[in-house]
């Protein structure tokens, strides 16, 4: 009997033992899985590195202000304004009398310009105007061209220059021409008027005498309005 509770002992002895040592290694175990997962934790910290993105609010780059380029507004150079060079413009004014720089060739009309001082009229000038023709080298034909522009102006002024006889409608109906003597007979007929003043009918005669004798083969004029001379038709004091 004694043997088998010393048996009995024995092995009750040796599972509290095994027992002992299974739990001692299982809690061992255990503490470390629970201090292995802790650390694992702090690896979680690192996102906190998504506060980088806002330093991109600094691409606002101010450096682009460099748009005060309005300071290129010395452009105002540009007022030298060139608008006083306008004031050249009313030389346009003179256009209408073409005193000068006629071609020798270019067939002309006498226009007067008035309170010269001149020796025309009462103290006036003559003053060539082109008739828009070159000269034909026939001399009938050349005066018959010059005097049918004369009494084609048709107005009082012709720009700032006086035309005595714009009243008068007169037309060239025959020329002769006497190389020898240099005389050039004209034959007018038409609607003449008579300027009543007398200083108009001194301008009148001249522009008419001036205009036919432009041509250098011509020496003398002889004009006639029907079967009167227009000379005496302009006699001063004559109303």
């Amino acid at each position: 009997m004694i043997t088998r509770t010393k048996s009995k002992i024995l092995l009750i002895s040796s599972l509290i033992i095994v027992l002992g040592i299974i739990s001692a290694c299982s809690t061992g175990t255990a503490e470390q899985t629970l201090s292995s997962p802790v650390v694992s934790t702090n690896t979680s910290i690192p996102p906190t590195v998504t506060p980088l993105p806002p330093t991109a609010t600094q691409t606002p780059t101010t450096t682009y202000t460099p748009s005060p380029s309005p300071t290129y507004t010395p452009t105002n150079s540009v007022t030298p304004t060139p608008t006083n060079t306008d004031t050249a413009t009313p030389t346009a004014t003179n256009t209408p009398v073409p005193q000068s720089g006629i071609p020798d060739n270019v067939i002309v009309k006498y226009l007067v310009l008035e309170d010269t001082g001149g020796s025309t009229g009462c103290g006036d000038s003559l003053v060539p105007v082109s008739a828009g023709f070159v000269r034909t080298g026939d001399v009938k034909e050349d005066v018959k061209i010059a005097l049918t522009s004369l009494f084609s102006t048709g107005t009082k002024y012709a720009g700032n220059l006086y035309n005595p006889l714009y009243q008068s409608k007169l037309r060239v109906t025959d020329v002769s021409f006497k190389k020898s003597s240099g005389n050039v007979t004209v034959q007018f007929t038409g609607s003449f008027t008579k300027p009543k003043d007398d200083c108009d009918k001194l301008l009148y005669r001249a522009q008419v005498w001036a205009t036919a004798r432009q041509f250098p083969e011509v020496k003398l004029a002889t004009i006639w309005l029907n079967k009167y001379l227009l000379g005496d038709l302009l006699v001063v004091g004559d109303n």
